[in-house]
């Protein structure tokens, strides 16, 4: 019997905290349902896919510079938390991307050009971000990010570089792409 009211009871629990848990889970995804679709549409075509997380992330960007322009409401400084917490995500999964198509050797020497000229303007949008107390620290680990994408970039730009002058035979592959 008690064993039966435990289960229950758990049951119960779980039940209610689920849908929670998923929509705090949606909450927390920097794409919207169309860029999510997006990504999924390009899952074998990394130069893509890259150029899709390169426009998000200046999409977000230019959010940044547009409410540091705007009016300074009561929520303006959430609202610049929130694109810089989104910036950081999208950065984050651009790395896990591009750590994804190197080890899988597609070349995205084509994106990768494109990612490093991109990259070297994000440094001045974030800084350039006037200095408020509520998103310090969110602007802190948005450079962070940053700086660690642009390294990124930079150096599989010189190994891709390199891997496709030894083995000539793959360049212009897609690799083995996304899992």
């Amino acid at each position: 019997m008690r064993r039966r009211i435990a289960w229950s009871l758990m049951v119960l629990v779980l039940t209610g905290i689920l849908p929670s848990l998923h929509a705090q889970q949606d909450q927390n995804d920097p794409l919207t349902d169309d860029e999510v679709q997006q990504i999924r549409d390009n899952k074998t075509n990394p130069n893509e896919r890259i150029k899709l997380y390169m426009k998000f992330l200046d999409e977000r960007l230019n959010e940044l510079k547009g409410l540091a322009a705007g009016p300074k409401g009561n929520d303006w400084g959430a609202q610049v938390r929130n694109k810089l917490e989104e910036f950081t995500r999208l950065s984050d999964e651009l790395q896990d991307n591009l750590d994804m198509y190197d080890s899988a050797h597609a070349d995205i020497r084509k994106s990768l050009k494109d990612l490093v000229a991109d990259t070297a303007k994000w440094p001045g949008i974030l800084n350039s971000l006037p200095a408020n107390r509520n998103y310090e620290f969110y602007q802190k680990t948005a450079l962070e990010a940053e700086r660690s994408a642009s390294d990124q970039v930079k150096q599989l730009s010189i190994e891709q570089e390199a891997f496709f002058d030894a083995h000539k035979n793959m360049r212009g592959k897609n690799g083995t792409g996304p899992g």
